[in-house]
């Protein structure tokens, strides 16, 4: 079967550099799952663009390419380049939009994008449309969707074997003191990181009936140091939601309490506690700590398992992948209504 030829455009973070990572599980960049071993086998990289020299010099000297391979911007791509079967847009948010109405226009007829899928509701609401009136078909890189132990974790909530979801405490905790790339565009923390705690949760619950947030800004920052929302189901679950929080430490943490179980989900680990007799408190269960399963349908690598369901629909073997661009029309949704719906709190420092 002939490999699925591909473009990346943008040769930053989360497309190279993250790899160098010593502490992180590998893969965990596109060129990182693209040049390994099963990735070569599947994927054949014909192309990148990044507007940044320095970029596309250490890009092509971490994996060994040709630097005629990779290019400037559009213009010179377009000049002698083939049509690929798959773009992945990997550059800053700001530029998500346009560079996804580039490919668009160019006859790409699949893509692959770093959250959030664009700036803002209004953007992701026309890029759908477009997308639709071409028939491209469009997937947003919200990786914990294809971490093993999410993907038991919503299964495990589906089955009803912990009955219902009654709440949930989500956490994308970061500094406005060593910032990064959420503090630098427009989109800030909620937007930029707090959209993969709105994925899960609508995920998990769908979308939430009532919505109530505030946002903590400094004088004359455009966007918020920490995002709060409070989200309520008539099903009855409830979710507290934090963004930003202007830590000294970076922190994602999912816990999903039911009736019979806490779930635990973070950066740092995760736990599984069951309901069980107490051993401190007679005639009362307690949560217990319990063995969390290591047996998932899904893969080790978050990464090789968003790539191995592209592959399976871009060859025919699947019709359709978790994260397309219509769920994530309605992750935008609903970050858009915590933003707009804030009280707004300005501050002269954090």
């Amino acid at each position: 079967m002939r490999k699925s030829t591909v473009v990346l455009i943008g040769l930053g973070r989360i497309a190279s550099s993250l790899e160098k990572d010593p502490y992180r599980n590998k893969p965990c960049t596109h060129a990182g799952v693209l040049f390994s071993g099963w990735g070569k086998k599947n994927f054949q990289f014909i192309g990148g663009i990044e507007p940044n020299a320095d970029k596309r010099d250490s890009f092509s000297k971490q994996w060994k390419l040709s630097p005629e391979l990779l290019h400037e911007d559009w213009e010179d791509w377009k000049k002698f380049k083939q049509i690929p079967d798959l773009a992945i847009i990997s550059s800053p948010s700001e530029s998500h939009y346009r560079n996804a109405l580039d490919c668009i226009e160019f006859g790409i007829q699949n893509l692959l994008i770093e959250k959030p899928v664009c700036e803002t509701f209004v953007q992701a609401k026309d890029l759908d449309k477009f997308a639709r009136k071409k028939g491209v078909r469009i997937w947003v890189n919200h990786e914990r969707r294809y971490h093993p132990k999410y993907a038991w974790a919503k299964s495990v909530i589906e089955s009803g074997k912990y009955g219902e979801v009654r709440t949930i405490r989500a956490s994308v905790l970061t500094s406005a003191l060593a910032p990064g790339r959420a503090y630098k565009g427009r989109t800030g923390p909620l937007f930029h990181d707090g959209t993969h705690a709105v994925d899960l949760i609508y995920w998990l619950l769908g979308k939430p009936d009532r919505v109530r947030s505030s946002l903590t800004r400094r004088k004359g920052i455009p966007v918020e140091d920490r995002a709060v929302a409070f989200l309520e189901y008539k099903s009855g679950p409830i979710v507290f939601l934090e963004a930003g929080g202007a830590r000294d430490y970076f922190q994602f943490e999912m816990d999903i309490m039911t009736e019979k179980a806490r779930i635990l989900l973070s950066n740092d680990g995760m736990k599984l506690f069951e309901s069980r007799p107490s051993r401190i408190y007679k005639g009362f269960n307690s949560l217990t700590e319990v063995s969390f399963p290591e047996k998932s349908f899904l893969g080790s690598n978050p990464f090789e398992n968003l790539y191995s369901s592209i592959r399976k629909v871009l060859t025919g073997k699947s019709e359709s992948m978790t994260g397309d661009i219509s769920e994530n029309l309605n992750i935008m949704e609903l970050l858009h209504r915590i933003k707009t719906k804030a009280e707004i709190q300005t501050v002269s420092e954090i």
